[in-house]
């Protein structure tokens, strides 16, 4: 017999505990009694910048001096969907479709960090940082962009720089842990899987 309550168990009603700069704490009654809690951020838009290196299919990526790995990694373009949770609570309130703001911040992310004009996007997959941490990162393919030079914002400036990376460089910083942010490693794997790079064999 199928559960009557699966609806309003996954749409519980939340309250905020703490709020900061980019994250908020909500709580909701799980089973009767039973009290959870979460960190949510405002979403976040990462791409997959389609080019060519040396006569094979490549992508656009970037290099960043970052703080939480202590040093430079290899990244996909991209930031955020919102700038601010306020902002989060207007969408939300809004019920509207949250894809076309993710490609307008994606076309804006593209052409500060990446320098790209121009090109199709196409939004292919939506990572879930887990039960306990709402994050959602949202992944875009970019297609037939013309790359220019980079808008940076002034506090990036000298902390960004762009690389394109061969499907060959892209499995080699894979294997040796050069790419850090693991969602997006995960996302490489399968684009390297998808374009025939990589597979099993029987």
């Amino acid at each position: 017999m199928e559960n009557q309550n699966n609806d309003l168990e996954m749409k519980p009603k939340f309250e905020i505990a703490y709020r900061g700069k980019m994250f908020e704490v909500v709580t909701w009654e799980g089973k009767p009694g039973v009290t959870f809690e979460a960190a949510v951020r405002a979403p976040g838009v990462r791409l997959l910048i389609e080019t060519e290196k040396g006569g094979e299919k490549a992508l656009l990526m970037t290099r960043e001096l970052r703080r939480e790995v202590g040093g430079w990694d290899y990244r996909l373009p991209g930031g955020k969907v919102f700038d601010t949770l306020e902002e989060l609570d207007k969408h939300r309130e809004s019920g509207q479709d949250i894809a076309p703001l993710v490609e307008e911040a994606g076309k804006k992310e593209g052409e500060q960090e990446a320098g790209i004009s121009g090109g199709n996007y196409e939004q292919i997959a939506v990572s879930k940082a887990g039960a306990s941490v709402e994050w959602d990162l949202h992944y875009l393919k970019v297609t037939g962009a013309q790359i220019g030079e980079q808008n940076l914002e002034e506090h990036e400036q000298g902390d960004i720089e762009t690389v394109t990376l061969s499907a060959q460089e892209i499995f080699e910083k894979l294997t040796n842990r050069e790419i850090k942010e693991g969602r997006s490693a995960d996302m490489l794997w399968s684009w390297l899987y998808e374009n025939g790079f990589i597979g099993f064999k029987k």
